[in-house]
């Protein structure tokens, strides 16, 4: 499958591809997969079926949803995370920014922390798509802005925010694919992001489509960014509920990730989890930024927000313009 097909294919299919290629599972690895009462039935028994083949030792752990993303899973799940040798979540928020995770990847843990809860976004677009060719293209990408000083990023919709990156690593650019002790990355594959220098993002970014926990947005959320941290969110009704979560959540507010998509077959719909590794996009997320991401704050959120159409400058240098990405014939 090349780069930029979709297709159309059975849960059973892609559990296979993810247990077999992109988690590497071998028999007798402890296989821990997390989900929540809204997770689709059929993820968790066709990657515990796919896992049982490849004589691996699945667990499923279920719990009612969590409120927010970012929010710690309950204890019996954070206890199978850390025993396990493999993990993939697949809750209907996001697991990946939380304590929990942080410690299970300490302890030498491998997987993916956040992926996909319904089985449609399993049967078509992102998850269908070939990792393998979209990490090609992410190390390329990790590779520029791991020497990058300063991101400047603008679009369309008045989108105009810079911020130190020197010194923070590129995360998430395994495109999924986690095959060794402590790698972690999530699904669908196909970004390359990092937390900015706490204190360093100023500007405005303007949200569009979709965000986390707020779903499709009523129209543009318009975030004012001072010294690291959002003074003012403007909007509709969803600029007023991430108020209400911003002000009442400490820390919320912190500039905590800058995430370039990278994956042609994704879908901007409804999900969050899909929408922000659309190639040609850029996320920007409040709240938690540390738990072994690369950042400072520790914090009870993380929540992504689009921005589309971007252009984007490493030290001033275009890499992206317009949606487009320029930076493959870069010496």
């Amino acid at each position: 499958m090349t780069i930029g097909v979709t297709a159309t294919l059975a849960v059973s299919d892609i559990a296979e591809r993810v247990a077999r290629d992109y988690l590497g599972l071998r028999p007798g690895e402890r296989f821990a997969i997390i989900v929540d009462d809204r997770t689709d039935p059929e993820i968790p028994r066709e990657l515990a079926r796919a896992a049982r083949t490849l004589g691996a030792d699945p667990v499923v752990v279920s719990f009612p949803p969590r409120a927010r993303s970012g929010a710690e899973p309950p204890a019996s799940a954070a206890a199978a995370m850390a025993a396990a040798d493999v993990v993939l979540c697949a809750a209907s928020t996001s697991l990946y920014h939380t304590t929990a995770k942080a410690a299970a990847q300490r302890a030498g843990v491998r997987g993916d922390f956040n992926a996909p809860y319904r089985g449609d976004a399993w049967r078509s677009g992102a998850m269908t798509a070939d990792f393998m060719a979209i990490r090609e293209r992410a190390e390329r990408l990790a590779a520029l802005w791991r020497g990058t000083r300063e991101i400047r990023i603008t679009s369309p919709a008045g989108t105009y925010l810079r911020a130190t990156v020197e010194g923070r690593e590129p995360m998430a650019w395994l495109t999924g694919i986690c095959r060794n002790p402590g790698e972690v990355s999530a699904l669908p594959g196909g970004e390359v992001s990092l937390p900015p220098v706490e204190g360093t993002a100023e500007g405005v970014v303007v949200w569009e489509r979709v965000a986390s926990d707020l779903g499709t947005l009523d129209g543009p959320v318009t975030i004012t960014v001072r010294a690291g941290r959002a003074v003012g969110i403007e909007g509709g009704a969803s600029a007023q509920r991430l108020r209400a979560i911003v002000a009442s959540v400490v820390d919320a507010d912190n500039i905590g990730e800058i995430g370039i998509g990278l994956n042609p077959a994704a879908r901007i719909a409804d999900e969050i989890t899909e929408a922000k590794k659309a190639f040609g996009t850029v996320h920007v997320a409040l709240g938690d930024s540390a738990n072994e991401y690369g950042g400072l704050v520790d914090c009870d959120v993380h929540l992504d927000g689009m921005v589309m159409a971007p252009t984007i400058e490493f030290d001033g240098i275009a890499v992206v313009v317009a949606g487009r990405h320029v930076y493959d014939d870069m010496p």
